[in-house]
């Protein structure tokens, strides 16, 4: 499912308030799921208590994550791009992906659907809808913090 908005709200006032979004959540050292790409990141660590994924343990997988993505380009507009993942008993898996431009007021959100497994520290997403093919990667969990591949989603509660 793809769609694209562009809210009849103020684009200025808009503008504002993300760059007031992205100076708070950067200035959050412990906020699990945000980057900066100007260079410096502010995700949490992987520690050494987390659970890795396989047979009941992957129950702790279930529920929904987060991650975002925000910058300023050169030319002052500002990005934001979020991924939520929710994870679910029947194995089933929903991957939201919404694109923002603050700065002009538009945004984009793709949907895919998976089927997920778990094998030791694996977890392998075969996309059904939205598109296609099969991904493998390596995956850990800490407390609230998922790492998929070289991503780290936070729990949303």
């Amino acid at each position: 499912m793809f769609s694209r908005h562009h809210p009849a709200s103020s684009v200025r006032a808009q503008a504002i308030f993300a760059l007031a979004l992205c100076t708070g959540l950067l200035s959050a050292s412990g906020c699990a799921g945000v980057e900066n790409l100007s260079g410096t990141t502010a995700t949490a660590g992987t520690g050494s208590g987390g659970l890795l994924g396989g047979g009941t343990q992957a129950n702790v997988l279930l529920g929904r994550w987060t991650r975002a993505i925000l910058l300023q380009a050169p030319d002052g507009v500002i990005h934001e791009s979020r991924t939520t993942w929710e994870f679910r008993a029947d194995h089933s898996a929903i991957r939201n992906v919404t694109a923002w431009n603050w700065t002009d007021g538009y945004y984009d959100t793709l949907s895919s659907v998976a089927q997920w497994t778990t094998s030791g520290s694996n977890i392998t997403l075969v996309y059904i809808a939205g598109t296609s093919g099969t991904l493998t990667l390596d995956y850990r969990i800490d407390g609230d913090v998922l790492t998929m591949g070289p991503d780290q989603y936070a729990r949303l509660k």
